[in-house]
């Protein structure tokens, strides 16, 4: 299916037709109908509270919510269901692993490796825990190009670090540093490693059992699923292991008296009432993705930002930042205009992108930019909008 034909599955694309040409998919995905339809029917028609619920409407949306989970499951590679721990988003995955990795095995002395590619969501927390703790935080260095090196990473482990926190994919360039063997080595070392897939998981096919990392996340609203949703996904001995992150109704299995018994399945990381309705439009987005050949599409995008990435390059004073030739992100500057007035002025032409410190300071800071533009690229934006967006610039910084 070509992305022209694709942009009729999305009514706000549809409904605002050429007005609208929006380029800040890293930030967020547009939602698909399936997926808005399928929010809908769940409170039109099967509303009711999961787990308990003694009744046919409660036991349906329970059915639903599990389905969704071994979907998660099979789409990402997971061994079984009960590695899937449903989240509001990347954020919380985080902070509920860091939160209960350290309270299971850091002690004082020990240290967390982190990368200065990392978003701050996969940098504060572990920051935060370390402190708590009186653990070490090592940060390997990126490259002034925005690559990482996989002996920087290797050099910052030794017999004390007890988890590498790394991305997939950089917010900010699309650079995908060499996880299989940043793993491997990780693991030879004795360190175990956790990988935000934020952004990786709306690029690319996701395998954790061939990747062989430890726990990953990613958010559901990246994806074209809706916000507040999102996935943790850790190898199940390491999930039965870790102590609890939030407590409170769903995650205690007795505690009458006596010392509380915690559940062992993923409802032990699930405390509180969950966001059903998201969850279930997440396997919605899910399935919309295999239905079009998710494969094919992401193969296409990043056809169709090698094309872009280099014509954008031509252009007077433009200095694009990253290595990868195929990354669906672009970020670049100008030596003419500054990324915040840039962005505001393609906005006024109806051009959606992002621009700033993309909370990504270390690495901002390593390749010597305080503020960049970035567009980034969907399933179904077109070589058309890509053409205006590419005139628009010209005329902005050669006219």
């Amino acid at each position: 299916m070509e992305p022209r034909e694709l942009r009729e599955d999305f009514p706000i694309l549809k409904n605002r037709g050429d007005s609208l040409i929006y380029l800040d998919n890293a930030a967020t995905t547009q939602k698909p109908e399936a997926v808005i339809d399928r929010i809908c029917r769940y409170y039109a028609w099967e509303n009711a509270n999961i787990h308990r619920g003694m009744y046919p409407l409660s036991t349906q949306a329970e059915h639903a919510y599990e389905a969704v989970r071994r979907e998660i499951a099979d789409w990402i590679g997971a061994s079984a269901a009960e590695e899937i721990v449903f989240t509001k988003g990347s954020t919380e995955a985080v902070n509920l692993t860091a939160a209960a990795f350290f309270e299971t095995w850091v002690d004082r002395g020990d240290n967390v490796v982190v990368t200065e590619l990392e978003h701050s969501s996969n940098y504060f927390p572990w920051k935060h825990q370390c402190e708590r703790f009186g653990a070490a935080l090592r940060t390997a260095e990126a490259e002034p190009d925005g690559s990482l090196n996989p002996e920087a990473v290797m050099g910052c482990i030794d017999s004390r670090t007890r988890m590498l926190a790394i991305t997939a994919m950089s917010n900010v360039t699309g650079f995908r540093p060499q996880l299989r063997r940043i793993i491997e080595e990780a693991h030879r070392a004795g360190a175990r490693v956790f990988v935000d897939a934020s952004q990786e998981a709306a690029h690319h096919p996701i395998n954790v059992r061939e990747m062989d990392c430890d726990l990953l996340c990613f958010s559901g609203h990246k994806v074209y699923g809706p916000m507040g949703t999102g996935v943790l996904c850790g190898k199940r001995q390491l999930l039965e292991e870790m102590r609890p992150y939030l407590y409170g109704g769903g995650m205690v299995k007795r505690g009458d008296g006596g010392l509380p018994e915690y559940r062992q399945d993923p409802e032990k990381f699930e405390a509180g009432t969950q966001n059903i309705a998201g969850v279930l439009g997440l396997g919605a987005a899910v399935e919309y993705l295999r239905s079009r050949d998710f494969a094919g599409l992401t193969e296409r995008e990043a056809d169709l930002a090698e094309s872009f990435r280099g014509r954008l390059g031509n252009i007077r004073g433009i200095r694009i930042k990253g290595t990868d030739a195929r990354s669906p992100l672009i970020a670049f500057a100008s030596d003419r205009l500054g990324a915040y007035d840039l962005g505001v002025l393609l906005g006024n032409s109806g051009i959606a992108v992002r621009c700033g410190s993309h909370c990504a300071y270390p690495l901002m800071s390593r390749m010597g930019e305080e503020s960049l533009c970035r567009i980034s690229l969907g399933i179904y934006n077109t070589q058309e909008e890509l053409d205006k967006a590419l005139a628009r610039l010209r005329r902005l910084l050669e006219g």
